[in-house]
């Protein structure tokens, strides 16, 4: 066969798939269409509404960030679970930056972002060289890094003190349309690091298979510690933004910092299976606005969000990740 023979058929093949891809993605926007309809009659049209979806994509910009670190250190095969952990105790650092030392916005984003990137990257570099499976010593790490924001919150009551409170000094980030403006950013930069970026490249490689990405002579372990590391400031902007929100972070222990990753770790799930049709940074924007309208319905229909919202949460978590590992075949890890 001719090389011209063989470039014709290739650009034919390059072709169809592009047409059931663009097919893939018309029939998926029109379903999702349809549900945010069913969704809006559900409510009695209280759902779409220009002041509402403003304030659903507002409160899906911290859940986006989130879902977007683990974008960088999930698909590498390494399930963190200490993420939550490191967000709140990032928070309280980059707040005390903001407020105790005075360095205000630059205290809170710098002070967040280098406290996760730091702390995700030592993780990272504890699993390699101890070899523990990651969610192990997630588990283990979590406790740790939650005992420190309470020996600290401890130590700020017996002062007669709280918690670093924002109060409304830097409150801008976390609020439509600075986060909006950040969330934008941030998508357009993890779409270029995970897709043309030697980053992206070595971390889609080591996620698919490491035994070939290494006969390529690719770094496993240093593409790991520098996927972690991007991801670390994906999860720190979340942090700064979640700070801003909310004005202060309280420290947990007993594992509670895991139930703070329910939601992105559900819409991360949902971000596997769209993207079969999307790109997976841009899947992962899509997820988080969609499970954050979800919540944002049941509030509107006055599901207790302490219980049956909780029921919900768990549920949509499993029910995407059934949906993520529907493709695979063999057992599951």
């Amino acid at each position: 066969m001719s090389n011209r023979r063989k470039n014709h058929i290739l650009t034919a093949l390059g072709k169809g798939q592009a047409q059931v891809l663009l097919k893939q993605r018309i029939t998926t926007v029109i379903l999702l269409v349809a549900i945010y309809i069913i969704m809006n009659v559900i409510s009695q049209g209280r759902f779409i509404t220009k002041s509402n979806m403003l304030a659903v994509l507002s409160n899906s910009v911290v859940n986006a960030f989130v879902v977007l670190g683990f974008c960088f250190i999930f698909s590498m095969g390494i399930i963190d679970l200490s993420i939550g952990a490191i967000m709140i105790l990032a928070g309280n650092i980059g707040g005390i930056l903001a407020v105790n030392i005075g360095l205000g916005y630059a205290g809170l984003i710098i002070g967040c972002i280098a406290s996760a990137v730091v702390l995700e990257v030592l993780n990272l570099k504890l699993v390699l060289v101890t070899k523990i499976p990651a969610w192990i010593f997630g588990l283990g790490i979590a406790m740790v890094y939650e005992a420190i924001g309470s020996i600290y919150n401890v130590s700020q009551i017996a002062k007669g003190l709280q918690v670093v409170s924002l109060q409304n000094s830097y409150r801008g980030l976390g609020e439509a349309p600075a986060n909006i403006i950040v969330l934008f950013i941030g998508i357009i930069a993890a779409y270029l690091i995970f897709n043309h970026s030697k980053v992206g490249l070595g971390l889609r490689a080591v996620g698919s298979n490491k035994e070939v990405a290494g006969m390529m002579g690719i770094n496993i372990s240093g593409s790991i510690i520098q996927a972690g590391l991007v991801g670390g400031i994906f999860l720190g902007v979340a942090s700064a933004v979640n700070q801003s929100y909310a004005g202060r972070v309280v420290p947990t222990t007993g594992l509670n910092s895991i139930a703070t990753i329910f939601i992105p770790l559900a819409a991360y799930l949902l971000a596997i299976t769209l993207s079969k049709v999307f790109n997976l940074t841009i899947a992962a924007a899509i997820s988080s606005f969609i499970i954050t309208s979800i919540f944002n319905v049941l509030t509107i229909m006055g599901v207790p969000s302490g219980t049956w919202q909780k029921v919900i949460m768990g549920a949509s978590v499993v029910i995407c990740g059934i949906l993520s590992k529907r493709s695979e075949k063999g057992v599951v890890k």
